[in-house]
């Protein structure tokens, strides 16, 4: 019996249109972001953000997929896997990034930044716009400087009020030699390992205690191995929203253009959540640990016992680079 038109029509069409359906779908692009810290982190926060602006901007043509919290390994390993274009996203300290190019580790020197907006001002200019311009070579994009913010010590032992009080303590700290050298300096041992080791360390009391903003203090739930926060403020942490430059490249002009949009949107609202959220935990953390602010006499004492540590590690950056580090941060400096 011959089958009537109208359906033989009807099947060609459906037939038709998924395929049609099916080369949409293949067009998409799928890429990962992987991040070091909790949902709840700022990191991870703007990094949700960037996800959403992405999609936006492109009308869904990109979806960026967020993998918090170590899963696919840690700062070290994520750049790794984004210079070799098996990751397309991640979001490294600029300590991370100081075994790609060493001038990143300027931005870590302790007691140098006034405030947040003074690290905005510096690191918006064009020695952080030549910063990121050097991962280049490196296989990496830099799309923008975030916020992990101003570091302070906590432990288990006794409030930091003096610089004696770092006496023999063994505190954590990244897998980085500027910050090593910072608490060998300060009398302290310095212990590095990475942050997803950290907690368990803490509560076996490997190590005394350890150096991070409140955000990770909070997020890492430490309060929990720790009794003692003393706000030193020692050093400010900088992140970094990095691409595989392989991917971006993969991308026509259009769709790597959004991108970078999303990118300087993302930024913008990564640093306002920070320091939202730094503002609050410091309370918070004040009913579940001591906290105590050390004095700036002390932290000046401070500051004065690393000053050969300081001249030995500018010594080995680009010595034109310092100066114009150094021009940025004195023209930004409040008056």
């Amino acid at each position: 019996m011959t089958r009537p038109t109208h359906f033989i029509n009807a099947a060609l069409f459906v037939c038709g249109m998924t395929a049609a359906a099916s080369q949409t779908l293949a067009a998409d692009i799928s890429a990962r972001l992987g991040t070091s810290l909790p949902d709840s982190h700022p990191q991870t926060l703007g990094a949700q953000r960037f996800a959403t602006l992405v999609e936006e901007k492109t009308n869904g043509a990109i979806e960026v997929q967020v993998f918090s919290n170590g899963i696919l390994g840690n700062d070290v390993n994520m750049t790794s896997m984004v210079q070799a274009g098996t990751l397309d996203f991640t979001i490294p300290s600029t300590a991370t990034l100081s075994s790609l190019n060493p001038d990143f580790s300027i931005i870590s020197l302790p007691f140098q930044f006034d405030d947040e907006a003074h690290a905005d001002a510096v690191l918006d200019s064009s020695v952080g716009e030549a910063l990121l311009a050097s991962l280049e070579d490196k296989g990496l994009t830099g799309l923008g400087f975030w916020e992990n913010g101003f570091r302070h010590i906590t432990n288990s032992r006794r409030p930091i009020e003096t610089l004696e009080d770092l006496d023999g303590l063994k505190i954590r700290t990244m897998q980085n030699a500027l910050y090593i050298d910072l608490f060998n300096d300060l009398n302290a041992n310095a212990v590095p390992m990475p942050v997803n080791e950290l907690f368990t360390a803490l509560e076996t009391h490997t190590v005394d205690g350890q150096e991070n903003p409140y955000t990770v203090i909070d997020t890492k739930r430490f309060y929990e191995v720790q009794d003692y926060l003393s706000q030193t403020a020692h050093a400010y942490d900088a992140l970094v929203l990095i691409a595989s430059s392989s991917f971006l490249d993969s991308l026509d002009e259009q769709n790597r253009a959004a991108v970078q949009s999303a990118a300087r949107e993302a930024t913008l609202y990564q640093r306002s959540v920070s320091r939202e959220l730094n503002q609050t935990l410091i309370a918070e953390l004040n009913e579940k640990m001591q906290i105590n602010e050390v004095p700036m006499p002390e932290r000046q004492r401070m500051q004065a016992q690393l000053s050969d540590m300081i001249d030995q590690h500018v010594s080995e950056l680009d010595a034109a680079f310092v100066a114009d580090f150094d021009n940025a941060l004195d023209r930004h400096r409040h008056r």
